[in-house]
């Protein structure tokens, strides 16, 4: 039997073959041009219909997400439900010992604050009309999945039919059970709801009422800025606030996480650097909020080197500034707009690195003809260092080893990273 999808074909060939006989025997050949062309019309009407290609793949995960969002959502609402529960158990055993304790209370005060409760328990209850709507929704677009699928598999023969499983990496990197990954900002909710137990004094049913809605704090993030000696070995990280709008949190979260980053190192002679904005440096709620975090540099002190940029040093540097200097920590400079300034001074205050642009600065010992180590030596007499930063091609980094900088960063040698820091 002749498959249907050769079935055009073998009709225009039957055709063709006519056509050429009968050009062949009758010398008609307009007829038997004709007869061609209709073979050939024929054949391409018969030809079977493409069916468009949907991957459903996708589509199912994508509503397997949002069923196991919906999911979740009722897990909340059923916590939320059985939170307000056991808040009526103890407003309700209040009022009793109200009544029971003072003789100016009333069985008319107790039933308010009854009525009062049963109206936030309608309130809660309401909460499940949203769910109700996703779920539904969710039906219809599986029965609309179903039907494509329908539609796609008519008029073919399936051998082998596999059903593909949506797997998703949370955020953490481990695999989800359910294959759905919550965002990094998802709060974690309990799925093990106990019902509301009568049992238990007041304040052991407030205490598993604040366990229940206890939560862990999101760790912030920082950027990590990885910086290289002149043998392009890793030498040392450049924390900052990743934020293009710096707070005062993500500064802290930097200082707090260079700190641990010092004291977990095994190198006594490892640095961590940490860069600082103007504005915050100049906020004296920075100071306020630095207290706690430098009681315990410890030992560490020398070993934590802020950057900030040159202008921050002049005049009144600001409270969170001075705290810092005042606790040995040691400072660096950048953004240089004047090369006049005291070096031998902002070394006796713990200037240890000067931060430059990197090209920029190795285009300009270019142009000026001049010694192009001579800035190095400028402060190396001072006992500072030059970081060159800015780098992204070889061709710059050829041109900054001109140079001789102690430590080098820039994307052409280093990405900067993301990296977590508990709060």
């Amino acid at each position: 039997m002749i498959d249907r999808q050769y079935i055009p074909l073998f009709v225009f060939a039957t055709c063709l073959a006519l056509a050429l006989a009968l050009a062949v025997f009758t010398s008609e050949w307009p007829s038997a041009l004709a007869v061609a062309l209709a073979g050939c019309a024929l054949g391409y009407a018969m030809r079977p219909p493409e069916n468009e290609t949907h991957d459903t793949a996708f589509l199912q995960e994508d509503l397997h997400e949002i069923r196991a969002a919906g999911e979740q959502q009722g897990e909340d609402i059923a916590v939320l439900r059985t939170s307000v529960d056991e808040m009526a158990q103890i407003v309700e055993s209040l009022a009793t010992d109200m009544q029971r304790l003072s003789t100016s209370s009333s069985p008319a005060e107790t039933e308010k604050l009854r009525l009062l409760v049963d109206a936030m328990g309608k309130r809660v209850a309401a909460l499940d009309d949203p769910g109700k709507q996703v779920k539904a929704r969710l039906d219809t677009l599986e029965q609309t999945l179903a039907t494509l699928r329908a539609e796609r598999a008519q008029g073919e023969e399936v051998a082998d039919l596999r059903t593909v499983e949506p797997i998703t990496l949370a955020a953490t990197g481990t695999e989800s059970a359910s294959g759905v990954a919550l965002g990094g900002g998802a709060m974690a909710v309990s799925t093990d709801v106990s019902p509301p137990t009568s049992g238990g004094s007041i304040s052991e049913r407030a205490g598993r009422l604040r366990e229940r809605f206890s939560r862990v704090p999101k760790a912030r993030q920082v950027r990590a800025v990885p910086l290289f000696d002149q043998e392009l070995e890793p030498s040392s990280l450049l924390i900052e606030d990743p934020d293009e709008t710096p707070s005062i949190d993500g500064t802290l979260a930097a200082i707090q996480h260079a700190l641990t980053l010092v004291r977990a190192s095994d190198d006594p002679e490892a640095r961590i650097f940490v860069r600082l904005s103007p504005d915050i440096i100049a906020d004296p709620a920075l100071g306020d909020a630095l207290s706690p975090v430098l009681e315990d540099v410890g030992d560490v002190q020398g070993r934590l080197i802020v950057i900030v940029p040159q202008e921050s040093m002049q005049g009144d540097s600001g409270k969170a500034l001075a705290m810092l200097l005042d606790a040995g920590v040691r400072f660096g400079l950048e953004r240089m707009i004047d090369w006049s300034a005291d070096l031998d001074a902002l070394a006796g205050q713990g200037l240890a690195v000067i931060m430059v642009d990197g090209p920029a600065m190795a285009k300009s010992a270019m142009s000026q003809k001049g010694d192009p180590t001579r800035l190095r030596q400028v402060l190396h007499a001072r006992g500072i260092e030059l970081l060159a930063g800015d780098i992204e091609t070889r061709m710059q980094l050829d041109a900054v080893n001109s140079l001789l900088p102690d430590l080098l960063a820039g994307a052409g040698l280093g990405e900067a990273t993301l990296m977590d820091a508990p709060v």
